[in-house]
C-alpha cells in the first residue's frame, strides 16, 4: 500500500487546529493511528474499510452508528486511500 507525502500533509491537516494536534498526537496518541495499514484495514477481517468520499458523508454515517450503537464514532482522513473513514477511539 503506497501512501503520498500529499496525503501525509493533508491528514496532518484534518489534526489542526494546533491545540487540536498536540493533543491528538502527544497527549492520547490517537493521531498515531494514521500511519498504521489499520488505519484503512479492518484488523479481524482484513479487509479495507468503508471509504466515504466526503466528510460529510462519514460524519452522517458515523451519527448513525451513534444512534444505533450508544459509542462515540470518530471521523478521519486515511492518508493510504484519500477517503474519510470511521473509527472508535480507544482512548
Amino acid at each position: 500500500m503506497r501512501t503520498s507525502f500529499k496525503r501525509v500533509l493533508k491528514g496532518i491537516k484534518h489534526q489542526l487546529p494546533l491545540k487540536r494536534l498536540f493533543r491528538n498526537f502527544f497527549i492520547t496518541g490517537n493521531a498515531w493511528g494514521m500511519f498504521s495499514k489499520n488505519s484503512h484495514i479492518v484488523s479481524s477481517t482484513g479487509k479495507e474499510k468503508v471509504g466515504y468520499n466526503t466528510k460529510e458523508s462519514a460524519r452522517k454515517a458515523a451519527d448513525s452508528m451513534q444512534r444505533k450503537y450508544g459509542n462515540y464514532y470518530a471521523i478521519y482522513y486515511c492518508i493510504f486511500c484519500g477517503k474519510y473513514h470511521i473509527g472508535k477511539n480507544l482512548k
